[in-house]
């Protein structure tokens, strides 16, 4: 049975700031290099004025992962991701992500949203994780959803730091 995956965060800068921030190639570059673990790599970058498209590659180091999972990966836990941005009339930004793991059956896909909330703004994830091998899928769900939860956290984080400093660099 698959598992539920949300994450929200919210921000002190609106949803054009936000996105901008997400979005930009040097972000991204930057962001895989430090959360993205071994041979991390922005496979595609597409951004117009009807939206964005973000390949990426991601991975966590077998070390940090149980047995289970790497029974079936052998090696670390490779995360390719596709993430689609799309301005929303009135303003914010709605899209979508798929992510799947190689050497697991199963894939995660979902919605994300950031929305203009007061002063600021919020982002939404919401969506699944489902991997469908008999007697231990729901085990590695589990993981996955957790690893997941992780990343999003410390990409929050790491925009944050970027936010606060200007895209730019400058403090």
């Amino acid at each position: 049975m698959p598992r539920r995956i949300t994450h929200r965060a919210t921000w002190d800068a609106p949803a054009e700031e936000v996105y901008a921030e997400l979005v930009d190639a040097d972000h991204l570059r930057e962001r895989l290099a430090e959360l993205g673990g071994n041979d991390p790599a922005l496979l595609e970058h597409a951004v117009d004025d009807s939206g964005a498209r973000l390949r990426l590659r991601h991975s966590v180091p077998v070390e940090f992962l149980p047995s289970v999972v790497r029974r079936f990966t052998g090696d670390d836990l490779v995360l390719d991701r596709v993430e689609t941005w799309t301005p929303r009339g009135g303003g914010g930004y709605d899209g979508t992500f798929e992510v799947t793991v190689r050497g697991l059956p199963g894939t995660m896909s979902g919605t994300q949203r950031l929305s203009d909330d007061g002063a600021g703004s919020v982002s939404e994830v919401e969506g699944q994780a489902a991997v469908s091998v008999p007697m231990v899928g729901g085990k590695i769900e589990g993981v996955v959803v957790e690893q997941v939860g992780n990343l999003l956290d410390a990409e929050d984080a790491f925009t944050r730091r970027r936010l606060a400093r200007g895209s730019n660099g400058s403090a």
